[in-house]
């Protein structure tokens, strides 16, 4: 058995557990079937007994008024004789028939003719005693007329029979009773002997090994690798465990091994590393040498002396930078020579520029500034239509979603109400069936008291049945309490259910209403929000033809502006050039050319109109577009 899966294993041992409790539970089954068909009919055999007993008992009573009639000639009597006389009729019919199905029907053959003789005597005796001449006779004879002896004959056959019926049936109910018990007893031992049979089987084949395993996981884990893994040659799941922790002791061996030769590697790194620590430190002095001759001169030419160079030579690696730097710092002292004469003839052409723009910014000011103003105000009334029409867009949207909103609801009112239709149809559906479920607690009841009385006939053999009818009868009790008290939540959940109907019908009635309402409203709102559109039209073009003006006005503006703040920059620049300039010493060892003149500081007219609002295209098209607009103003 170890080489099936464990699942199939479990199946195995759980499926003889199973087997073994089905076959007891149907030995049971028969048992409690057999108890109920004997019980059944035993209640036949009462029923039978007593229908019998009661044609006998009214065959006496109608006997008795017979003679009550023939000793006193007393006329109540006679009502009583022909009462009893139809009473036995019914009773003799039902006795036939069940006759006829309890298959005692030879047995009760002869009765219907001793009863039509009786009461054929009967009639002749009250005839006789109605006539004086014959009464005085019929008073003497009266014990020997209308005798019920074949009667008493035919019932007692049948009581005999039915007698000895139920006591037989007595003792197959307390065979079935003693089976039923005895498979319950022999079941019960039987599982819990399987259930530990079971239990042992899976101890050993599945525990032991499990827990052998682990046994070997944790050793591996405390990196013992020289072990040997057990089970390998099992085929189910533990065998696939153990091949699979043996392949993590091999990794583990492969591991430690890996690890050794990682070392030894580790260890000539380090030698490598402490051998081109030396090379390192021998290039650190070099290039400090070099760094430090190369700082010097720096610091030199960051005092302004341009005359400074590197004349001793550094390490052959160095050599190149030293090289370098002195083509550079000559290159440097004749650019700013260059430099210097250019900064004395950019002082005359920013002194001429300034003086221009500043006469130009004074005439477009004033322009500048009324159409700043008018666009201004052109803007705020655009600003507050746009604004009056997006908010009657917005009601409008508002509007509409509420008459979806309102159909909606109509919609989800109209729905419940459907539901709660269908749960007041599922309301009396169950008042129903509870009412079904009463019946059958009433007739379990009875049933329940007649086999009590069964069990009391039957004895001391009878006890235990006893006990289990009172405890059907007290169960069925309970269940008809029970049905009672969930009809009577029924019929409170009806009427609630009902009143629910009535409320979500007003609900829809008055979302309909508000519907018609807000569809007018969003008629309204449908043509205030186009009048505001077209409003806000009108004024958008009449914002553009002045925008556009403002705008030909801010950019002539503006190029004035750059104009004037060009120059005005380009005079500080070229001043702050020349002061740079004069704090280097160059080669040439004369001093350096400067114009004595200084560019008049005319303050630059600043425009007290607003930025410009749209970007300018004019002021990024460079000197020829600035010189195209001068022309055009």
């Amino acid at each position: 058995m170890k080489n099936l899966s464990v699942s199939r294993k479990l199946f195995v041992c759980f499926s003889s557990i199973v087997l073994v409790v089905s076959l007891f539970c149907g030995l049971a089954f028969w048992s409690l079937t057999e108890i109920k068909r004997a019980t059944a009919e035993n209640h036949e055999t009462q029923s039978v007994l007593k229908l019998a007993s009661d044609i006998l008992a009214t065959l006496v009573e109608q006997q008795n008024a017979m003679r009550g009639y023939v000793a006193s000639t007393n006329g109540d009597f006679l009502d009583r004789v022909k009462k009893y006389g139809d009473a036995v009729g019914p009773l003799l019919q039902e006795l036939q028939d069940r006759a006829s199905i309890g298959g005692y029907a030879e047995i009760v053959r002869p009765l219907p003719e001793a009863v039509a003789t009786f009461n054929r005597e009967i009639e002749s005796a009250l005839s006789l005693a109605k006539d004086t001449s014959t009464l005085q006779s019929m008073r003497e004879g009266i014990a020997k007329t209308a005798r019920l002896t074949r009667i008493r004959e035919v019932l007692k056959g049948l009581t005999d029979q039915e007698q000895a019926a139920s006591l037989a049936r007595n003792e197959a109910l307390s065979a079935s009773f003693a089976v039923g018990m005895l498979t319950l007893l022999v079941g019960g031992l039987l599982t819990v002997l399987i259930s530990f049979i079971v239990g042992m089987v899976l101890a050993r084949g599945l525990g032991r090994p499990i827990v052998e395993m682990t046994d070997i996981m944790r050793q591996l884990a405390g990196g013992k690798i020289d072990l040997t893994v057990p089970a390998q040659d099992r085929r189910d799941e533990i065998g696939a465990m153990a091949k699979a922790v043996d392949v993590f002791r091999a990794n583990a061996a492969a591991n430690a091994r890996l690890e050794d030769e990682a070392e030894a590697q580790r260890t000539e790194t380090e030698r490598n590393r402490l051998r081109l620590a030396d090379e390192e430190k021998r290039r650190a002095a070099e290039m400090s040498y070099a760094t430090s001759g190369l700082a010097r001169a720096l610091d030199r030419l960051a005092q302004g002396d341009l005359t400074t160079s590197l004349d001793e030579p550094f390490a052959p690696e160095f050599e190149t930078i030293r090289t370098d730097f002195n083509k550079a710092v000559a290159q440097l002292g004749q650019t700013l020579s260059a430099v210097s004469q250019a900064t004395a003839a950019m002082d005359n052409g920013t002194r001429e520029i300034s003086e221009s723009t500043n006469d130009l910014s004074r005439r477009t000011e004033q322009q500048a500034a009324s159409l700043e103003e008018t666009a201004a105000a052109l803007d705020q009334i655009t600003v507050n239509v746009a604004n009056a029409s997006k908010r009657s867009e917005e009601a409008r949207s508002a509007a509409a979603s509420a008459t979806v909103s309102a159909e909606q609801s109509g919609q989800v009112v109209a729905s419940t109400v459907q539901a709660m239709e269908r749960i007041e149809k599922s309301s009396s559906e169950i008042s129903n069936i509870i009412g079904v479920i009463d019946e059958i607690a009433f007739q379990t009841n009875l049933l329940a008291l007649n086999a009590g009385v069964e069990a009391a006939r039957a004895g001391e053999a009878g006890k235990g049945f006893a006990v289990v009818a009172q405890e059907v009868r007290e169960l069925a009790q309970r269940s008809a309490k029970a049905a009672k008290e969930i009809k009577d939540l029924i019929r409170a959940s009806t009427v609630d259910v009902a009143n629910g109907v009535k409320l979500v019908s007003e609900t829809g009635t008055a979302l309909r209403t508000i519907e018609g309402y807000i569809v007018s409203v969003n008629q309204h709102m449908n043509a205030i929000a186009t009048s505001a559109r077209e409003q806000a039209a009108g004024l958008a073009e009449v914002n553009t033809a002045v925008n556009q003006m403002d705008q030909v006005t801010q950019q002539n503006a503006a190029m004035v502006e750059v104009s004037s703040a060009a120059g005005a920059a380009l005079a500080s620049e070229s001043a702050k050039l020349r002061q740079l300039i004069e704090r280097f010493e160059l080669r040439t060892g004369a001093p350096m050319s400067v114009v004595s003149g200084r560019v008049a500081s005319t303050p630059v007219s600043t425009l007290k109109a607003a930025p410009v609002r749209r970007s300018m295209s004019a002021a990024s098209h460079g000197n020829a577009a600035l010189k195209d607009s001068w022309e055009e103003f």
